[in-house]
């Protein structure tokens, strides 16, 4: 596996699937307006969900980001802050908030699939990313994933951070 392909995750792979499935789902509902538009007082509800979920969403998002960039560096692997509880909480955010919200507020029922195929696209190409990490951050990664869920918080003990310094080496993966 190129280790250069996944620089910057699997994010990047991900968005592409969403932007084409988006496309061709504004495709169907311009070719079917008719049939796929949302009128009245639900497309009033989908704007204020799609207003409210890009409103958390966007927060998130950036607080997370900086987060990875200021820890990243110093800690090579960052399994604290919000890595401490998930192993990919951007890519959580991304089809829980803001790709719903978007496309919510785009108002076409097909549209709605959108977070259902990014979901699925991250559950498709996260293990290529992790393969990469396992194969960086040996023991520490692997005691990482253990306690960590991908995209949903675990029952298990996160690692210490303590036991993460006895581990970590930086590197620019």
């Amino acid at each position: 596996m190129h280790r250069g392909l996944f620089r910057w995750g699997a994010g990047p792979l991900i968005g592409s699937v969403a932007v084409v499935w988006t496309g061709l789902m504004l495709l169907v509902g311009r070719l079917w307006p008719d049939v796929f538009s949302v009128t009245g007082i639900a497309l009033r509800i989908f704007t204020a969900a799609g207003l409210s979920l890009l409103a958390l969403g966007i927060p998130f998002y950036i607080t997370v980001a900086l987060y990875l960039r200021s820890h990243r560096r110093k800690e090579g692997l960052v399994t604290t802050g919000p890595y401490g509880f998930l192993r990919h909480p951007l890519y959580t955010i991304g089809f829980l908030f803001l790709a719903p919200g978007v496309v919510l507020l785009l108002g076409s029922w097909p549209l709605l699939s959108v977070p259902v195929v990014m979901y699925a696209a991250a559950r498709l190409l996260v293990p290529i990313e992790e393969r990469t990490l396992f194969d960086t951050f040996g023991g520490v990664y692997a005691e990482y994933f253990a306690v960590t869920g991908a995209f949903c918080p675990s029952s298990r003990r996160p690692i210490s951070r303590r036991r993460q310094e006895k581990h970590t080496h930086k590197t620019d993966a």
